[in-house]
């Protein structure tokens, strides 16, 4: 009998930790607008810190094939992630070669876009400006790509 209540007990609790831990994964649905082509792929690059932010270490990283996708010069596409605080930064390979290419003093020569819709005005972008916290179980967010 003991056996049975500490069996049943131990059960619980992990179907208790196991409803917590689901809860706690955001469905993130992501709509990217203005894009101008289905030629090349979309990639979308999700970071959690400062440290990271633009380099290749990603909490996500996800290419997306944008032929049968866009309508009306936007795609909706689902993240899984975790309650967090994340950037995300979406760029259009237009002429896909799969990577973001770059002009005259580093800057993207490719659509592109970050959480927040932050745009910098000098210098390369900042972890905290693009920064959006996930804390629920459904969001939505936007990003729009700039040329």
């Amino acid at each position: 009998m003991l056996k049975q209540t500490i069996q049943a007990v131990c059960t619980t609790v992990l179907a208790v930790a196991s409803v917590g831990v689901l809860a706690e994964t955001s469905s993130l649905t992501l709509t990217v607008k203005n894009i101008q082509s289905t030629t090349g792929n979309l990639f979308i690059n999700v970071f959690d810190s400062k440290e990271t932010f633009l380099g290749d270490t990603k909490v996500l990283s996800k290419e997306v094939v944008l032929e049968g996708l866009l309508k009306d010069g936007a795609a909706v596409v689902e993240l899984e992630l975790p309650y967090g605080t994340y950037a995300i930064a979406v760029y259009h390979d237009d002429n896909a070669n799969g990577k973001l290419d770059h002009g005259f003093f580093g800057i993207p020569s490719e659509p592109m876009g970050l959480s927040n819709n932050h745009v910098p005005k000098f210098g390369p972008p900042k972890f905290a400006k693009a920064a959006m916290e996930v804390a629920e179980p459904q969001q939505v967010t936007t990003i729009e790509l700039i040329d």
